[in-house]
């Protein structure tokens, strides 16, 4: 049986495969967190991901881990089952690694995990969405003011004083 560790670098090994060939090859050999800030919050959040879904399924440690992934996948160009499959990967990983009646629990334990990364993935798309309206009205609020011929917008009104 493997390591958590080496179970864990295995997933992250699937889980870069689901970018383009360079960013992947950036992602994984950039150990710098300060050059390299998803790559270290990916791999540290599958590291707690696998000693939760092996050991205790604390539920504040893997909705922090999940939610960090979250953030990252949702602004991403990723459909939701794109952003998602990740987890189910996992169970690939953990099948070669445990017996029957363990796995059963292991499969429920990453189901319960997928819930929960939906439920952050639609809260994050929400957000990056709500950001992209309101600069859109932005953005319209400005051109009606610039374009509205005729009225003094605030800057002529104070220059003529």
């Amino acid at each position: 049986m493997q390591t958590k560790e080496a179970i864990a670098e295995q997933w992250l090994a699937r889980v870069l495969r689901t970018y383009p060939t360079q960013t992947a090859h950036f992602l994984a050999e950039e150990k710098d967190p300060f050059r390299n800030p998803i790559g270290a919050t990916i791999r540290q959040a599958l590291g707690i991901l696998v000693e939760e879904v092996l050991l205790a399924m604390d539920h504040d440690k893997v909705t922090a881990a999940l939610d960090s992934i979250m953030q990252i996948r949702a602004v991403q160009d990723f459909t939701p089952a794109r952003a998602l499959e990740f987890l189910f990967q996992l169970k690939g990983i953990l099948r070669d690694q445990q017996p029957g009646p363990v796995l059963e629990l292991l499969d429920g334990r990453i189901d319960e995990m997928a819930l929960l990364g939906f439920e952050l993935y639609v809260k994050y798309r929400e957000r990056t969405f709500t950001a992209r309206m309101n600069e859109t009205r932005r953005r319209v609020f400005v051109l009606e003011r610039v374009m509205r011929p005729g009225e003094s917008t605030p800057w002529e009104v104070r220059s003529e004083k």
